[in-house]
């Protein structure tokens, strides 16, 4: 475990933790993970658990939470999420506002592929799969503008782990509505718009992907 980088355990701890708890316990997790086993071995995996599954629900979810983690500590760097503390993610801490900028323009030209019936649905399915994960009230408020009233969607300074979560959210969403292989061809046509279209936001397209 120690002989990967600080980012890549805590990113494997955040990319362990995501099917099992909100945003804010993933956060809460991490913090404590930090302050008590960052310098500790593999082995100590069992014990972080044990401090993080004081509820009724999580301690019964004990086992697959640690299978979960292992699994993310032995995973190639490139699967994992952004870390959560932004090291991972220089240049977008930098100018969060591009970083947003970006995602935005990459959903809306996912988005513009789409019939105007299914993107209605895709709106509704990932704001109801985002309400769940507790998220900051401003994104909330931000998502909840963008299905109502088809305005472009602006995130403000939301962070880099957030920003690929909900593309990550909106691409299970498509895979599940359409299929891989087309969901797979949405992504790479609305990376290459972009790319085209504001040759200044490649750098944070390549964060998010």
């Amino acid at each position: 475990m120690n002989q990967r980088s600080v980012s890549d355990r805590r990113r494997a701890i955040y990319s362990g933790l995501q099917e099992f708890m909100d945003e804010a316990t993933v956060l809460k997790a991490v913090k404590h993970w930090e302050n008590r086993y960052i310098d500790q071995p593999s082995l100590a995996l069992q014990r972080f658990v044990a401090d993080i599954c004081q509820t009724q629900d999580l301690k019964e979810k004990r086992s697959a939470i640690l299978r979960s983690l292992i699994k993310a500590m032995s995973q190639d760097s490139a699967t994992l999420l952004a870390d959560p503390r932004g090291s991972d993610a220089e240049s977008m801490a930098i100018n969060p506002v591009s970083a947003s900028q970006a995602f935005a323009e990459l959903m809306l030209a996912m988005m513009s592929q789409l019939d105007d019936e299914l993107q209605h649905k895709l709106r509704i399915d990932l704001f109801a799969a985002l309400r769940q994960r507790q998220l900051p009230l401003p994104t909330l408020e931000a998502l909840q503008c963008w299905l109502g009233n088809r305005q472009a969607l602006e995130l403000g300074n939301a962070s880099p782990a957030l920003l690929q979560k909900l593309l990550n959210q909106y691409y299970v969403l498509l895979c599940e509505n359409i299929g891989p292989v087309r969901a797979d061809k949405i992504l790479a046509s609305g990376v290459r718009r972009v790319q085209h279209e504001h040759p200044k936001l490649d750098v944070f397209l390549d964060e998010l992907l």
